[in-house]
Formats: structure tokens, sequence, C-alpha cells
């Protein structure tokens, strides 16, 4: 293989794969040149104005054809069919562009046009409640609904469960912490089928990356920069999911909190929300920042979505409607309905016989879709 023959995508993984090039200076040589294309063959004055230092240039220029990485990689990516996006490819998303180290290339598999829809970042803890996973689930299948791509990371918890309500209704983009052909976590694997056929995975990390600490970080500096927004529905203090909201900040990117009850463990997006992040509490909430940005809304407004519920009576109804909000205990519910405890034990026994409310392990009420 010749040099004056080196395809782009192999100039930019070999490139990469020197040590100390890191993706700032790949980035800074395309704005100075408008293409990486014929790196191999720059003068030196080039490359070092640039940002390139000796070393790195008298690597560049004695750079062997033959490393058994870039053959490695490139035979996975033609074996595997995986679409490679550079920096300065029209499919490259242009927010990730925008943000202060964005990767010089992306690996992908799937659909990636769901990448050229407005996205909006679902994230969460590991470790999360039952009825955060329930609400990180349905406010994805309405924002899916409505045209946004919905972006997360594809861990266990909030992640996944963003995954799965969006590719109910719409479109998905997971980011990888690893190589795509690692999957990470195992127990996921099984949702790679229905993500790649409604969305897409992908990554900056070479194919057969394992999912090492230090990446995750990096992951998630790509999760909040190829988004509008990011929402954290519960998070720890020691999140990862704050790290994302802390690069969105960044970015001028909006950050979007859903309240917890003070003594959750998972209870840091208060602390966001008095940092200023929007406090969230339904899709709403996030749509009226971003109906600019959606040319085919279709609004799921949840206070009209009971159309096809037979209620049997009116506090059934106001009932339900309380409980949509978020799961409440029979203490709460009183509270908020003004009726008194057996009046409300009664009528919710009924409607969770009929399948309309479920009964949660923490001890509150929410509803089931009926």
């Amino acid at each position: 293989m010749k040099l004056q023959n080196f395809d782009l995508i192999e100039q930019y993984l070999a490139l990469k794969s020197i040590k100390g090039i890191s993706d700032n200076s790949i980035n800074s040589l395309v704005r100075k040149t408008g293409s990486l294309d014929g790196v191999f063959n720059m003068d030196s004055e080039t490359l070092s104005n640039a940002g390139f230092s000796s070393s790195q240039i008298g690597s560049i220029k004695n750079y062997s054809v033959e490393k058994t990485f870039l053959k490695n990689e490139l035979e996975k990516i033609r074996k595997y069919k995986i679409r490679m996006i550079l920096r300065e490819d029209d499919l490259y998303p242009a927010l990730l562009k925008e943000i202060n180290s964005p990767p010089a290339y992306l690996y992908t598999y799937g659909d990636i046009s769901v990448l050229e829809n407005p996205s909006i970042a679902v994230v969460g803890a590991r470790k999360c409640s039952k009825s955060a996973k329930e609400f990180a689930f349905e406010l994805s299948v309405e924002l899916a609904e409505i045209g946004f791509n919905v972006v997360s990371g594809f861990a266990a918890g909030i992640d996944i469960n963003a995954h799965l309500g969006a590719i109910s209704k719409g479109h998905t983009t997971a980011v990888f912490g690893n190589g795509l052909l690692k999957v990470y976590p195992g127990y996921n694997k099984k949702y790679m089928k229905d993500i790649l056929k409604n969305g897409c995975i992908i990554s900056e990390f070479p194919l057969e990356e394992e999912p090492l600490a230090i990446n995750f970080p990096k992951r998630n500096r790509i999760i909040s920069g190829l988004s509008l927004g990011v929402i954290v529905v519960e998070a720890s203090e020691k999140s990862g999911s704050l790290i994302t909201a802390r690069y969105a900040v960044e970015n001028n990117r909006e950050v979007f909190a859903v309240p917890a009850w003070p003594k959750n463990h998972n209870s840091a997006t208060n602390k966001l929300l008095k940092n200023g992040a929007k406090l969230t509490e339904n899709y709403m909430d996030v749509v009226e920042e971003f109906t600019r940005f959606l040319n085919f809304p279709k609004m799921v407004d949840n206070k009209d979505d009971d159309y096809n519920i037979n209620f049997d009576s009116g506090e059934e109804k106001e009932i339900y409607n309380i409980l949509k909000t978020e799961p409440l205990s029979i203490d709460e519910i009183c509270m908020h309905s003004g009726k008194n405890a057996p009046t409300v034990i009664t009528t919710l026994s009924g409607m969770e016989l009929k399948g309309m409310v479920q009964y949660d392990m923490d001890g509150k009420y929410s509803v089931r879709r009926i």
C-alpha cells in the first residue's frame, strides 16, 4: 500500500494511533488545511503550525502502512460493515463539532440517519428506583414520538430504559464507552437488535477497546455534545450523569433535572436544580424549550391521553390524573386530592383490580398505561 493511495479513513486511524496525537491536534490540522487528506505527505512546517511536536512529526514521516493496529482495525471495519464518520464529513453531527474536544471520528453501526434529527439526552443512575426507570421510559417514548432522537449511554438503569422507551415510538442513539465489538454491559446485548433497527450505536474507541473506567467521561462528553439538552432523571453525588450535565453546561446546552425526595440516595438532581437546571416533570417541560427544532411535532399531551380509559367515578379519574404526574403514597394522594383515606384506599383498590394503577415496592402507587 503506497502512501499516496492511503484512504482518508486509513489516514485518520493511522494518525490517531501515533502516541500523543490527540483529537484536538487532528481537528486543528483540519481547520488549517481543510482536510486531513495527504497528511503523511505534508511538510514539517504545516504539521508544526497545526501543533504537532517534532517527535510526532518524525513518527508521521516514518509511519509504516503495515502497522498491525491499522491492518486489524480496517479488517474488522470491513468484516462487520462498520461505518466511519470523519470530522470533515457532512454526516458528522454539527452540534458535536461545537464542543471543546470533538472526536476526530466516530465508529457507527445501524441507522445513522437518526443523527440528523434533533437529539436530546436522557441519562441517570445505574442503580435507580423502579419509578425512575418508568419515568425515563415514558419520557423517552413521548420525546421520540414527537421527533427527538433520544441519546443515552446504554448503561443499566435509566440509560437502557431511555433507549427502550425511545425505540417503541421513534429513534435512539447509544453511545458506547468501549469499542462497538465489546458490548457492555453484557446483559444489555439482548436489546441490540431493536436499537440497531430503530437507531444506531456509536463510539470513538477502537472496535475491540474494553470498557475502561477512563473511557466513560469521554463518552459522556459525546452524549451531551450530540444533544440540544441533557435530562438527568436520577443521580447520586458521584454519578457519571453529573459529568454529562457538567459537559452540557460547558458547551451551552440545556440541563433538565427531575426532582427527587431529599433522602433518596439518588437525590443529586436537586443540586442541579439549585444550580439552574430546569425542573422536569413531563416531556412538555422539555419540548417548550425546543419547539423551533421540531418540524413535525405530534403533541402527546398526557393531560388528554385518557380517552381510552373507562372511569367508573370522578374519584377514579381525579386520582388517575394525580398519579400521572408522579408516584405517590396514600397520604400524598389524600393531600393532593383533598379526600379522606378510606375514600382513597377504596378507589385505589378498584383501580388496581382493573389494572389502572399499581402498588410499587417503595410504598407508592403509580399509573399503568392501558
